[in-house]
């Protein structure tokens, strides 16, 4: 049974009049990367302040690693709040050198000053950073200046790391960098929460996703998120999916990877269709709902594919419960994160 290391129950923040969160459940493994996205204004990082015992909830609790944290005693509180760290979106370096900055919390825990270097050198080799040790803080790019963040994370070996937005003032050529900091720290055994608005950073990330709108859990921000391998067959790059299932995509990208499949770019036929779509399954149809005016089809291919067709289509189909139907999709089609 996987352990839990966050859970949040009927949780609401109040400012004045206005109800910016507001989560009846919400729950956060421990020992992966969980990521939460949503626009500006939806609630990440009050949500983040909230886990981090920055900011009082108005109603609801919030667990961390078993423990109600704003019903602790202030003691008990400030203990629990120190087994995890908040690395905000403008991280703030002293004046003073990487190293300096990397040492600083454990030179405010009075760590022993043998283990302290050795666990300075670890974190700062961990997030690529030691080359940069006798550099002044002040004068690091963005993206060296998230990665020296992550490394003062890193250094005090927290159980939970709490990420606001950490690429977003960091250019494409460093992002990779930063994402990789991000894994490294769940290697290390960390539980990881990032909030971003990227969805596509998200997914890179990781497939635990949660999406926020307006303070509230929103559906899915992507449907179809898939998992595999990719290799190269036949000169085409094909997706591996386990059960003997693959799917064609176009990529450069091989070894493991998570794609999505846009549900509005997937035909819905009765009958297999010729077409230079290279990808086409038959399934029976699992479940049905409406969004937006269009039929939602959940469809049983050997693993569970949604495709959206119009209310037109879906009644000259004939489509109902159990009906078998082929799922058509090009190549292009398939995103890979």
């Amino acid at each position: 049974m996987p352990e839990t290391a966050l859970r949040v129950s009927d949780l609401t923040v109040v400012y004045g009049d206005d109800t910016v969160l507001d989560l009846q459940s919400l729950e956060f493994e421990r020992g992966k990367i969980h990521i939460v996205v949503g626009p500006n204004g939806a609630g990440k990082t009050t949500l983040l302040r909230v886990i981090a015992g920055l900011e009082q909830p108005a109603t609801g609790s919030v667990e961390v690693f078993g423990c109600d944290l704003y019903r602790l005693p202030r003691k008990e509180r400030l203990r629990t709040m120190r087994r995890m760290t908040f690395c905000f979106q403008k991280p703030y370096l002293f004046n003073s050198t990487v190293r300096a900055n990397v040492e600083y919390g454990l030179r405010f825990r009075e760590t022993e000053r043998v283990a302290r270097a050795g666990r300075v050198q670890s974190a700062m080799k961990a997030l690529s950073v030691l080359t940069l040790q006798e550099r002044n803080a002040r004068t690091l790019s963005a993206g060296e200046t998230q990665r020296v963040s992550l490394a003062r994370a890193l250094v005090l070996q927290p159980e939970l790391v709490l990420l606001d937005e950490p690429v977003a003032n960091v250019d494409q050529a460093n992002r990779s960098q930063v994402e990789t900091a991000i894994t490294e720290l769940q290697a290390q055994g960390c539980t990881v929460v990032v909030a971003t608005h990227q969805v596509e950073q998200a997914y890179r990330l990781s497939a635990n996703v949660v999406r926020l709108e307006r303070g509230r859990i929103a559906p899915p921000a992507l449907e179809n998120l898939l998992e595999g391998e990719i290799v190269e067959r036949d000169g085409s790059a094909v997706l591996l999916l386990g059960g003997g299932l693959s799917i064609h995509l176009i990529t450069e990208k091989r070894g493991f990877t998570r794609a999505a499949v846009d549900p509005a770019n997937i035909i819905v036929s009765k009958e297999p269709i010729r077409s230079s779509a290279r990808n086409s399954f038959a399934g029976r149809v699992a479940a049905l709902s409406e969004l937006d005016r269009k039929v939602v089809l959940s469809v049983d291919v050997g693993l569970e594919l949604t495709a959206h067709i119009t209310r037109e289509s879906f009644e000259g189909l004939g489509i109902t419960l159990g009906s078998q139907v082929y799922l058509t999709f090009k190549a292009s089609s398939v995103t890979v994160f």
